[in-house]
Parts: structure tokens; sequence; C-alpha cells
């Protein structure tokens, strides 16, 4: 199954960075969560960037000399959404015209 890491990057008024790991199923609700945690915060200079992720195989990365040693990762970042889309509230609902 797919595995995906969701980054945030913001400047304003604040800097602040968050990220997460989802599968496949709920990369969509990590997004909505980490755009959420930037909406109550007021930050609207930065970024999400969305990273499909995988193991590499027998691969080990330290965090350091004194860090945790995890896991080698090879990524994609495929998709950036700014910050400054984000809407307060629910997705508006617009009835055509006509």
């Amino acid at each position: 199954m797919a595995c995906f890491q969701v980054q945030l990057e913001a400047s304003r008024p604040q800097q602040a960075r968050r990220q997460a790991l989802a599968c496949a199923y709920h990369v969509a609700d990590v997004i909505e969560a980490l755009r959420g945690w930037a909406r109550e915060r007021d930050l609207a200079a930065g970024q999400l960037t969305v990273l499909a992720i995988e193991p590499v195989a027998g691969g080990r990365q330290a965090g350091g000399t004194d860090g945790p040693v995890t896991a080698a990762l090879r990524e994609f970042a495929f998709s950036t959404i700014p910050l400054k889309t984000i809407p307060s509230g629910p997705p508006q609902h617009c009835e055509p015209t006509g």
C-alpha cells in the first residue's frame, strides 16, 4: 500500500512546521487535520507538501550522533497546496445559474 508524508511549512505570522504520515486511505484526513491546525493559528504564508514515500530496502538512516535510528526513505513530492487558499469552514456549495 502507498504511504505518504504531509509536511506543513509556514512563515506568517509565525514560523511553523508540522508533518504526519498516512496510508493512501487516510492522506486526505491528514491534509484536512493539518489545514485545520494552520487555520486555528491563522497561518497564511506557507504550504502543504504531499510526498509519496517508500522505505529503502534494508536501508537505515541515523537521526544524529545521539538521535534515534529510522528507516531510510525514498520520497517524491507530487503535490503542493498553498496555505493562503485554505477557506474557513466547510466547502461552499454553488448552485448553477441559468
